[in-house]
């Protein structure tokens, strides 16, 4: 059982997005792209807010209705991914550090990809 849910924020425009994408150049930001009609979409969103166990200091989190035309296209040109319901993205530094689509989404896999980017930043800086 989840220690908390995830505070799912929503992106309601390209600017919003764009913000985020740049807001995670300080704190990596999660992406779920998201279909309320789509009941495969919702268990996954299901599934992943009843696993989470990330504080929200460690992980932004945000929600994109896939069916927002002009949010998925610009998704799929900056995250470089192909337009996959339900699908998550995790920024950091700007970039996309890591996308899962469709049945291979977990948390577990989320939060390890999460560690992957915490321990390189920690290991660039370092380097500085």
């Amino acid at each position: 059982m989840s220690l908390s849910s995830p505070q799912w924020k929503d992106v309601k425009t390209v600017a919003e997005l764009e913000k985020i994408i740049e807001d995670s150049k300080s704190k990596p930001v999660l992406l779920l792209r998201h279909n309320e009609s789509n009941p495969f979409s919702v268990q996954v969103k299901k599934n992943l807010d009843q696993d989470w166990s990330l504080s929200a200091s460690q992980l932004d989190t945000y929600i994109a209705d896939a069916s927002i035309a002009s949010i998925t296209d610009k998704v799929i040109t900056v995250a470089g991914v192909d337009d996959e319901t339900p699908q998550v993205i995790l920024f950091a530094d700007g970039v996309t550090m890591y996308d899962e689509s469709l049945e291979l989404i977990s948390f577990k896999k989320i939060k390890l990809a999460l560690k992957i980017v915490n321990r390189t930043f920690r290991w660039m800086e370092t380097r500085a």
